[in-house]
């Protein structure tokens, strides 16, 4: 578990040094999209660390798979955000862009970290 604790903060580094350099080379929507990947994944984060390492402290093993698979979904999650894969057009009057695949891949990795807190209990 501690080496997957490791691996997150290194894929916080990493997505925001891509934030800082598309900043300076990409269009404004890549360079949003890459500080709001950044943004979101620092809203997890919090969560993430307390229930990998009362994971550690509980000794309750079955949360390595579930923090490694969250990992990997907040992986493929930046990919898709930053690269903007399946972005849809916005509704007329609205300025949100919807983009459901990056949704349902947030809403995986949410159900992991809920499955990681269900297994302390």
């Amino acid at each position: 578990m501690i080496t997957l604790i490791l691996y997150t903060a290194l894929l916080y580094l990493i997505q925001m040094i891509t934030a800082a350099l598309l900043r300076e080379r990409a269009s404004a929507a890549v360079k949003s999209r890459a500080d709001n990947a950044v943004h979101n994944l620092r809203e997890s984060l919090p969560v993430f660390f307390a229930l990998a390492i009362l994971s550690i402290h509980l000794g309750v093993d079955a949360n390595f798979y579930l923090a490694a698979y969250w990992l990997i979904a907040r992986v493929i999650y930046a990919v898709i955000y930053i690269t903007g894969i399946g972005l849809q057009s916005p509704k007329e009057g609205s300025t949100y862009v919807p983009q459901p695949v990056r949704g349902l891949v947030w809403g995986v990795s949410i159900a992991l970290l809920v499955n990681m807190g269900i297994n302390l209990i």
